[in-house]
């Protein structure tokens, strides 16, 4: 179910956004507005360009908070190659504890 609410949330967001964007894009073609001395028509490609990032970073920050494990995997991967090299060498050296109860469940 909560899957159900993130992918609400994004489309939510997504669709807010753009809207808003479009709207801009609107009054920046009626009265021929430019933003840092651009002509309108590439003032209005750089909104578009600026409410796709905007998508795109209110998706990506969406997930992350709702989402502790993507949040880890994203911003610390060393730790986590360094958990997998731990626990594979744990598996060679025959120390790992589950291992020694399957063991002992077999005799």
């Amino acid at each position: 179910m909560t899957t159900a609410y993130i992918v609400l949330a994004i489309l939510m967001t997504g669709g807010t956004i753009s809207t808003l964007g479009d709207s801009v894009k609107r009054k920046i073609r009626k009265e021929r507005l430019s933003l840092f001395n651009l002509r309108p028509k590439h003032t209005i490609s750089l909104v578009a360009m600026l409410t796709g990032m905007l998508i795109s970073a209110s998706t990506l920050l969406i997930l992350f908070v709702a989402d502790k494990d993507l949040r880890r995997t994203v911003f610390k991967p060393e730790q986590i190659h360094r958990e997998i090299q731990s626990k594979q060498e744990e598996i060679k050296m025959g120390n790992h504890p589950q291992l020694e109860i399957n063991k002992i469940g077999k005799s």
